[in-house]
This record gives C-alpha cells, sequence and structure tokens, in this order.
C-alpha cells in the first residue's frame, strides 16, 4: 500500500470519512448506486472542472468503476496541488453501503 492507494476498508465504518469522495464514473453509472455522500464529476469533465471544484477540500478520493482511471486523476490533481488518492478495484472491489437518488 502507498499513500496514492486507499481500500475500501479504510472507508467502512468506524474509519474516518475522506473530506471529498469524487466519483468519475458515467451519469447513469452514478446514479445506479455510488457511496456514499460522494460527488459526481465524470471523468470527460474532470480536468477541465476539478482544480476549481476540489481545490477547498483538504484532500480527496476518486472512485472509478475498477480503479484505473481514479487512479491516473489522483495523480493528476496531485500534480496541481490537491491531495488525492483512489479507492483501488473501484466500485468492483466495493463491498459497503450504496447511495442512491
Amino acid at each position: 500500500m502507498n499513500d496514492l492507494e486507499m481500500h475500501g476498508w479504510e472507508l467502512g465504518p468506524g474509519m474516518e470519512p475522506p473530506p471529498c469522495v469524487v466519483d468519475i464514473r458515467t451519469e447513469d453509472r452514478f446514479i445506479r448506486g455510488h457511496l456514499p455522500g460522494a460527488m459526481h464529476l465524470p471523468y470527460n469533465q474532470f480536468q477541465a472542472e476539478a482544480v476549481r471544484v476540489l481545490s477547498k477540500f483538504p484532500w480527496i478520493v476518486v472512485v472509478d468503476a475498477a480503479g484505473a482511471r481514479a487512479a491516473e486523476m489522483a495523480v493528476w490533481v496531485r500534480t496541481r496541488g490537491i491531495h488525492a488518492r483512489y479507492l483501488v478495484g473501484g466500485m468492483a472491489g466495493w463491498r459497503g453501503v450504496l447511495e442512491r437518488p
């Protein structure tokens, strides 16, 4: 494990939640279910909006379907001065509660 990775158990009951969870999946996947309290910022809009939207948080966790794009965006946002981690395995590996609108 490194300081870029975050595992699902770190987001479970009794753990301190991150200040901001950002789900970069498509809208239809986000609506089907996402981590409780997650913000939706789709991958195709992420780079255009991330710094403006996310710079107010001390750190964020980026979530996608399987982890690869989230890792890419966590690295990208870090180069812009925002501390970020990504959920290893993405939503495919998430075993916790889902929130739906």
